[in-house]
């Protein structure tokens, strides 16, 4: 069978697909994966025939000022870029007749190109779901209240774009809250019951398959010698909302001379000059090769991301939280429920420095982190979501040929 599959420029979303489409290849299904330049060695080697957006750029968030702090301005740029490069998705995905159409859950001209055509569909979920009501009960219903008063003019523009695509193209609008998570037949999460509130109210319809982890192609040189034998700490902030020298200079003051090697992921915005001098039991570079160093790591300190906080829980490791987003926020806070990592509030070296020797010294963080760990390894991961999406299309289809049969 042949599937389309619609992503954004976003290595927080593309990087969880990789392994189920990799997964769907080698079970015998062609998939034409849409992405941005930068991620076409990344799709190309799952063995997914790429296609690069005519109107979509690798830098498109940073273009329009979106780095995930402002939901409700996202939603409106991104249902004003679908408006305009939707007929051209409609059409070039008709053309290729597809059975299914995969998106991710943040990607509204997937399931708007899926409504026009009327295939299966399927959602790659990379986040946390997260309904109104959740939203209510975890912030409050005056800080929701606030949020949504203070950006109207944003919401507005949005349900009028909406709207129009569904006029232009006789289709149902897509909601504020399908933004987010956009409906299909099968939603694949990367996450399980523990980490996803409320799990048991989201319906069949939402299958927890763990996080996807794929070997990444690494050329990067890293000195994985200087290694062996060492407390590794490995800090990074993602790659979006990265650009906080203040932080890493907290992180060099709180563990300089310290028995710990300590790994930073900086990124491309935060220049070396500006950390001053790197300690000696610092490895300091723009980006490293996350998943093999976290087989090595003693604690991870990240922003909180979906992805990272799997993938250090993935390969047992306790986690210092660091939010720097609502949702990332809402990540951490589950976490630290479980107890398996804390959420650090302050951000001085002194914090740091007590934070990270708290969850060392406590054995019960390692084993929280090791349980969770056991359950998303327990999940089945690319193998069992191909399985459901396979499934889920072939239910589709006989369905549809019985009701061919009756009428």
């Amino acid at each position: 069978m042949k599937a389309v599959f619609f992503n954004i420029p976003a290595s927080g979303h593309v990087n969880p697909s990789l392994a189920l489409v990799a997964e769907l290849v080698r079970r015998g299904e062609t998939i034409i994966y849409y992405g941005t330049e930068n991620f076409r060695a990344k799709i190309e080697a799952t063995g997914a025939t790429f296609r690069p957006y005519a109107q979509l750029t690798d830098t498109y968030f940073e273009d329009n000022d979106l780095d995930g702090s402002n939901p409700t301005l996202t939603s409106r740029r991104m249902m004003e870029q679908t408006r305009r490069t939707l007929p051209e998705l409609i059409a070039a995905t008709r053309a290729e007749s597809p059975d299914y159409l995969l998106y991710d859950s943040m990607c509204p001209w997937g399931v708007l190109v899926a409504r026009v055509l009327g295939v299966p569909s399927v959602t790659s979920l990379a986040l946390l779901l997260f309904s109104p009501a959740m939203l209510i009960r975890s912030s409050g219903m005056v800080k929701v209240a606030s949020m949504m008063l203070k950006n109207l003019p944003n919401l507005r523009a949005f349900m009028q774009t909406s709207n129009a695509i569904a006029r232009e193209h006789n289709i149902p609008p897509l909601s504020f809250t399908e933004f987010f998570f956009a409906p299909a037949d099968l939603t694949i999460s990367y996450t399980m019951p523990p980490i996803q509130p409320e799990a048991e109210t989201l319906g069949k319809g939402v299958a927890f398959v763990g996080p996807s982890i794929a070997p990444r192609p690494d050329n990067s040189g890293f000195p994985f010698e200087q290694l062996k034998g060492k407390q590794v700490i490995y800090v990074s902030l993602g790659t979006v909302i990265n650009n906080n020298p203040a932080f890493f200079q907290a992180c060099i003051q709180a563990f300089a001379g310290t028995p710990y090697t300590i790994i930073m992921s900086i990124g491309e915005s935060v220049s070396f000059a500006s950390l001053g001098t790197i300690p000696p039991n610092f490895i300091v570079r723009p980006f490293n090769p996350q998943l093999e160093i976290l087989q090595r790591t003693t604690l991870f300190i990240t922003h909180a991301g979906m992805n990272s906080v799997h993938e250090g829980l993935y390969y047992d490791v306790p986690l210092l939280l660091v939010p720097q987003t609502q949702e990332q926020n809402f990540v951490a806070q589950s976490v630290q429920a479980l107890g398996a990592g804390i959420v650090l509030k302050d951000q001085s070296a002194g914090a740091l420095r007590h934070s990270a020797e708290r969850i060392l010294n406590d054995p019960s963080y390692h084993a929280k982190a090791a349980g969770l760990g056991k359950i998303l390894r327990a999940g089945g991961g690319a193998p069992r979501a191909a399985e459901l999406v396979l499934a889920m299309v072939q239910e589709k289809k006989r369905s549809q040929a019985e009701l061919i049969l009756r009428g």
